[in-house]
């Protein structure tokens, strides 16, 4: 029999003793209220009766009209009160008192209105002695005798309603005491059942618990029978098993993930030649290994900081002016020479042949400039030092024309095959362009498709098998089972702030549902409640629809900026506008802090060097475009600029 069984037919007796007890407190209690209110009417015919006893006298004493007047009404009144009766007149004796205050009250008031009429008709002059005549003074004295018998038969109505009114109250108490004592044993009963039988599931349950809680997750709960305990253990087991396979395959997907980004950097690092890629202010974003070398400078002292700032003067000037063409009008400029000196103090001339393409966005824009730098300087050397042979030995021409001549054969095909090399290498680089940007997408979809799957079945069950765990919690009372119980809660209450935790970590709900403005709106909720950040947010209303990984991409990018103000800006304030521009999704977060330096360091400081690095690159890797500009009227603009879908 299931523990649900067992508490509906312990449930059900106890209903019907608690509907037994409680109808005779309903009793009781109609009981103590009539009697409550036989015993206020009694108290009030008491009253007027004395009442009427005291304005009687004193017109008969004084001969007064106000007395009879007020004497009368009190009269009216008696007999109203004796008509009406008590409001519960179930008892013979209190039936028979009323009926003889009415017989006695009516025969007092008859021989008022004669004693009334007595006095008019006596003539005396004083009205204060005309109870003086022998007719009224045996009328005054009947009325007296009715009046004190009416006033008896009222104590004793007044005693009779006392004593039902003590006596209901005595019943209320009875009853009361006997419906605690009865709920108390079976109350005791039931725990000690029930106790009896949860202590030895739920020590076989902890026991397991506690083997799968110290991390052996092969290891499974055993219990037997059919009630809620077994199936629990069934549903937790099974709950176990599952996470076992979503973090295996989460681990294997991220080792996979991880050799291929160790790809990419190996391919990037030791390919021959020098790479590099800037953006629209010729700042540097990527570089190669190799052309840091070739300029005299690590990759450190390159990123983030314009070509002027890296290279001699006449270098920097000369690439600047081959640049201008591909960034105006998105020409290809190949095979170009440069010339000069690393280091202002060495004496050797260095030449490097280049080539550079434009950088364009999803929407046709150049968005800065990707570059193959080849070193030729050896080249050069031997090309001067064949001249210089050429001067001396003139006269060795002929001899040697042979000769030179498949020398330079032999050098044309070289360059012929430096140029295909230079090719296919920038054919590679887009190619690793694109394959970043598929990882990343398929990536933003693995996580997606685990999280997804986390919520909908891990989640749901764990959150199901917390709901039967307390609802079985709480109908069982305290006991030695207590804590077992607690802390099987515990571990599913735990298991399931985890999977939320891991859910929340791989794919924000909200940006899955709602769209990028809701989820922006959110994480401004958020950052408010844990940092007291007071976000503006500003839509243009324009239709924005991004795929879910490029939102994802957007979305934590933003959140990098708005955790910047928060740490750099010396400002608790910021606004986020989003907008739509010639197909572009334009977001601007801007503040009113102490802003950016004059130099890009201070800048990186203040990002935290990586933040910035990392959000130009994923935006680069959706092919949009990020800046970062001061305001004139005091704190900075960042603007993130990505196409959307056509």
């Amino acid at each position: 029999m299931t523990f649900a069984r067992r508490l509906q037919i312990i449930s059900l007796l106890s209903f019907t003793l608690l509907v037994i007890v409680t109808a005779l407190l309903a009793w009781s209690y109609r009981e103590l209220a009539v009697a409550e209110r036989n015993h206020i009417v009694a108290d009030q015919i008491q009253s007027t009766v004395f009442n009427r006893a005291t304005v009687r006298d004193e017109y008969f004493l004084f001969g007064l009209e106000r007395a009879r007047e007020q004497w009368f009404a009190r009269n009216d009144a008696a007999t109203r009160l004796l008509a009406q009766g008590l409001p519960q007149g179930d008892d013979q004796s209190a039936r028979q008192i009323l009926e003889r205050s009415r017989l006695e009250l009516a025969d007092s008031v008859q021989i008022s209105k004669r004693l009334v009429e007595q006095m008019r008709r006596v003539p005396v002059a004083d009205p204060a002695v005309a109870h003086h005549d022998e007719f009224s003074s045996r009328l005054y004295s009947q009325i007296m005798l009715r009046d004190s018998a009416l006033q008896q038969e009222a104590v004793k109505l007044q005693q009779l309603a006392r004593d039902r009114f003590e006596r209901a109250g005595a019943r209320m108490i009875y009853l009361t005491l006997l419906l605690v004592i009865l709920m108390a044993l079976v109350t005791i009963l039931n725990s000690t059942f029930l106790t009896g039988v949860l202590r030895r599931r739920m020590a076989t349950i902890k026991q397991g618990a506690d083997v799968i809680a110290g991390g052996d997750l092969s290891r499974s709960i055993e219990v037997e029978g059919n009630d809620e305990l077994a199936e629990l253990a069934r549903v937790f087991n099974s709950v176990t098993h599952k996470i076992r396979d979503y973090t295996q395959a989460l681990h294997d997907s991220e080792k996979r993930y991880r050799m291929q980004l160790q790809e990419l950097a190996n391919i990037y690092t030791h390919t021959p030649v020098g790479l590099f890629v800037v953006d629209r202010e010729l700042r540097y974003l990527r570089l190669n290994e190799h052309l840091a070398r070739l300029n005299g400078k690590s990759i450190c002292e390159h990123v983030g900081r314009r070509v002027d700032e890296v290279l001699p003067p006449e270098v920097a000037a000369r690439v600047t002016e081959l640049w201008r063409p591909v960034l105006e009008r998105g020409e290809c400029v190949l095979n170009v020479e440069v010339q000069g000196k690393v280091d202002p103090d060495d004496p050797v001339l260095h030449h490097w042949l280049a080539s550079y393409q434009p950088l364009t966005s999803e929407g046709g824009e150049v968005s800065g400039v990707m570059g193959v730098v080849l070193d030729i300087t050896e080249r050069k050397r031997t090309e001067e030092m064949l001249a210089g042979v050429r001067q001396h030995l003139e006269e060795e021409v002929q001899q040697r024309t042979a000769k030179l001549q498949l020398i330079n054969e032999h050098l044309t095909q070289e360059i012929e095959i430096r140029k295909k090399v230079e090719v296919e290498l920038l054919g590679q680089q887009q190619k690793l362009q694109d394959m970043a940007l598929d990882l990343a997408m398929a990536e933003e979809r693995e996580r997606d498709r685990i999280a997804s799957e986390l919520h909908d079945q891990v989640g749901q069950r764990l959150i199901l098998a917390k709901i039967k765990l307390d609802a079985l919690a709480s109908s069982v009372p305290g006991g030695d089972c207590e804590s077992e119980a607690e802390a099987v809660g515990t571990l599913v209450q735990q298991t399931i702030q985890d999977i939320r935790s891991l859910t929340f970590q791989l794919r924000p709900p909200l940006l899955a549902s709602a769209g990028l403005e809701a989820a922006l709106r959110w994480l401004g909720e958020e950052l408010s409640a844990d940092f007291g950040l007071q976000a503006e947010f500003d839509d243009d209303g324009k239709d924005k629809t991004l795929p879910y990984e490029i939102r994802s991409t957007v979305f934590q990018a933003v959140r990098e900026l708005m955790l910047n103000v928060i740490k750099h800006a010396g400002t608790l304030r910021c606004r986020v506008a989003l907008s739509r521009s010639g197909g572009y999704l334009v977001i601007a977060v801007d503040d009113d802090g102490v802003g950016y330096g004059g130099e890009q360091e201070s800048a990186e400081s203040r990002s935290g060097g990586f933040g910035l690095a990392n959000v130009r690159q994923k935006i680069q890797h959706l092919r949009g475009s990020f800046t970062v500009t001061n305001k004139e009227t005091g704190g900075v603009v960042a603007t993130i600029k990505v196409p959307l879908p056509s």
